[in-house]
């Protein structure tokens, strides 16, 4: 059996690799192929709202198609068992998807001549663990706006939105996320009145830039990070990311929500976009003395009482970043988005 120092692996198999002289084991082709398989295979089925990271892992990938090897058997070059290039061509296929170097002799397939010596046996289990320590993370991302909504109706106090992102099994939304997939907003305004409140909307949206949960956390351009990603979310709106207005509008804000439909077997996530302007001329002039909703006194919009609007198109995207598969043979599902209306006055 190898002697070689231990490859661990987090939640998945541990290994051990081969120094020269060791007599092999069958447990040092299936320890790998065993990781291998729980990658490539069927998402493990974690409850929502319970996230353990090292009990999270499956992208619903076929493979190569990796039998184990027997006791007292043969590891062949290319056979259903113990078919040692099957196993080199899966760890290609996710070093690929995940953009990790193929280490030395496992990019090179062996042949019914080759010798497998211990630098390809212990190459080929440090590729495994390169690619399961960052297996949320593919090497690249295909984005999209899967629907949008608009609103031309001006506002002044509050809006909000909710887009709906759904896939037709739980194993495939899981399978999207645990590949490193996102679904998330964007938000723009444009046109309108020439205003610093419609300016500082502008703003805000455009600062705040995309907007996304992955499997564990959310992201951004600028705002807040409540650290909430789809394995966090229930069946209730929990709060994923605030970004806030600034200088005399420093109370506005845009705020994102996230739920599932069920914590065991989610097929729909569904984010809430909040909109919020709280700032009124009459709050001002009770703060600072009538200055108006531009922030700047005596420029003609101090009267006390004066309530500004937001006006011009408002338009918020249901965004999803599908995880890259150029090269590796994978492929992921992206979800169905459908943008429900912008309501509030």
């Amino acid at each position: 059996m190898a002697s070689g120092s231990s490859v661990t692996i987090t939640g998945g198999t541990n290994m051990t690799q081969v120094v020269a002289g060791d007599v092999i084991d069958d447990a040092d082709f299936n320890n790998a192929r065993t990781n291998v398989n729980t990658l490539m295979g069927t998402a493990a089925d974690v409850t929502t709202g319970t996230f353990t990271e090292s009990n999270t892992y499956g992208w619903g990938q076929g493979g190569a198609g990796v039998n184990a090897a027997s006791a007292g058997g043969i590891v062949y070059a290319d056979n259903a068992t113990g078919g040692f290039k099957r196993l080199q061509d899966d760890v290609q296929a996710m070093c690929a998807f995940l953009g990790q170097t193929v280490r030395t002799n496992v990019g090179s397939d062996v042949g019914t001549s080759t010798v497998i010596d211990d630098t390809t046996w212990s190459n080929l289990m440090l590729n495994v663990k390169d690619c399961w320590d960052n297996r949320f993370s593919p090497a690249g991302r295909t984005s999209s706006t899967g629907d949008s909504e608009a609103r031309t109706a001006a506002w002044s106090s509050s809006l909000e939105q909710v887009t709906t992102y759904s896939w037709g099994s739980e194993a495939l939304l899981r399978e999207f996320f645990n590949g490193g997939g996102r679904v998330g907003m964007s938000a723009s305004r444009s046109g309108g009145t020439s205003s610093t409140q419609n300016t500082d909307w502008t703003n805000l949206l455009s600062a705040m830039g995309d907007l996304y949960i992955d499997y564990q956390t959310g992201g951004g351009s600028s705002g807040t990070n409540a650290g909430v990603g789809l394995y966090e979310l229930t069946t209730s709106y929990q709060l994923l990311w605030t970004k806030l207005g600034s200088g005399a509008y420093a109370s506005n804000y845009f705020k994102m929500y996230g739920k599932v439909n069920s914590t065991s077997n989610p097929t729909v996530i569904s984010l809430k976009a909040e909109l919020s302007d709280p700032y009124t001329a009459a709050a001002a002039a009770a703060a600072d003395g009538a200055i108006g909703p531009d922030g700047v006194p005596s420029t003609g919009d101090d009267a006390a009482g004066y309530t500004d609007s937001i006006d011009g198109t408002l338009t918020i995207n249901g965004r999803r970043h599908l995880p890259n598969a150029t090269g590796s043979g994978f492929s992921f599902t992206n979800p169905t988005v459908s943008a429900g209306s912008i309501t509030g006055s």
